[in-house]
């Protein structure tokens, strides 16, 4: 999968997508919130009534679902194979390629939510996002095998004082 290119205008385009899907689920989440919390009020008082679009309302948010499903689905794949190829490209000796793949699909869904298409290109930020994130991965692998050397270097020193 690693030989897949991944096209910019797609890409940016499976990400306004994911953004969008996203944003409206979220809407019409409080929407249903509110529907509900006005069913249970009147079903208190006594004077249940089903509003007449509860059907209809309850169908689009199924469908906004769906496709909110949907483009993570395809954005998740997209991520995975800019991921992968990077992995490949940049070598880190100390991390493991199939935890640096799931780390970096992981840390583009955190940071998709900053990114704005105006501002920048899409495969630009999220190389950079995970490159970042990769080296921090090394830093502290590096620094937690040296100090690891530096302790058993003591407990050996400790060792043949006593």
């Amino acid at each position: 999968m690693a030989t897949e290119y991944l096209n910019n205008k797609t890409f940016e385009a499976l990400i306004v997508r994911f953004q969008k899907a996203k944003r409206e689920r979220i809407k019409y989440q409080l929407f249903m919130d509110d529907i509900i919390a006005t069913q249970q009020r009147t079903m208190r008082r006594g004077r249940f009534k089903k509003p007449a679009l509860w059907c209809e309302v309850e169908e689009l948010f199924k469908q906004l679902a769906f496709d909110y499903e949907n483009a993570q689905d395809d954005l998740a794949i997209a991520f995975y194979t800019l991921s992968e190829n990077i992995v490949r490209y940049a070598k880190f000796n100390l991390i493991d390629q199939d935890d640096a793949i799931q780390e970096g699909v992981m840390i583009c869904f955190e940071k998709i939510g900053r990114f704005d298409p105006k501002k920048g290109k899409a495969f630009n930020y999220m190389t950079t996002c995970i490159l970042n994130h990769f080296r921090q991965l090394y830093r502290t692998a590096r620094n937690y095998n040296e100090l690891k050397r530096k302790y058993l270097d003591f407990v050996q020193i400790q060792m043949d004082v006593s």
